[in-house]
């Protein structure tokens, strides 16, 4: 089969798309590096840290995005004493994890720097979900029931830690929305959730197709 991965800013509909896809393409789905029910306990020190100019404080991003690595259970099973966990430790396992997926079968994975992780192999199929703050927002409210204040305040603080554990972990990549990493960029508030899955089927099996085509020799052609 093959990989599909999902950069999704918060209100965008990461968190449906990604399932409903992975459903549709019967692949197992693994969800972000950093859990929305972590992003407001760390957002307050993560943005001092982002902001300032000496390394003991920026030496805390590691420390924060780490302990949210920590609590995805992606290396549920894993044996890990606690004087090894460190954010280059914890990419690297994830990294190995995510790897091992697709070189097993392929997954579609929300989030966790797979765009990059999973760079220029074939049969990987790069998918980016965003749109204007503002209808991020406005679709966040339809799906989580929430007023408008509180939206705001999960979206600035979950674009943040998104945009500081890509900028931290994957410094040399260049910017996470940079149209040249991306197969497909959607505005996911202006097409249904419903109509961004069959979109974003249809260009997954397309481009596995060619991907198992291409490994074939001539003589099996």
């Amino acid at each position: 089969m093959g990989t599909v991965t999902i950069a999704a800013t918060y209100g965008a509909g990461g968190s449906v798309i990604g399932p409903a896809l992975a459903k549709r393409l019967g692949l197992p789905f693994v969800d972000r590096a950093i859990p929305a029910s972590l992003v407001e306990r760390i957002h307050e020190p993560l943005l001092a840290a982002a902001l300032a100019d000496d390394s003991d404080t920026r030496s805390a991003l590691g420390r924060l995005l780490s302990s949210a690595l920590g609590y995805t259970g992606l290396f549920a099973g894993v044996p890990m004493a606690d004087e090894e966990r460190g954010i280059v430790l914890d990419v690297a396992r994830t990294e190995a994890a995510i790897r091992k997926l697709a070189d097993s079968g392929g997954a579609v994975i929300l989030g966790r720097a797979g765009v990059f992780v999973l760079k220029d192999r074939p049969d990987v199929l790069h998918v980016r979900l965003d749109a204007d703050v503002e209808a991020r927002r406005r679709a966040a409210m339809a799906y989580e029931g929430l007023d408008y204040k509180v939206v705001a305040r999960k979206q600035r603080e979950s674009d943040l830690a998104r945009r500081a554990y890509i900028e931290h972990c994957y410094p040399r990549a260049g910017a996470w929305e940079h149209p040249r990493h991306y197969h497909l960029i959607l505005d996911s508030t202006a097409i249904s959730l419903d109509t961004c899955v069959d979109i974003i089927t249809r260009a997954a099996r397309d481009l596995f197709a060619k991907s198992a085509g291409a490994q074939k020799s001539p003589g099996e052609g």
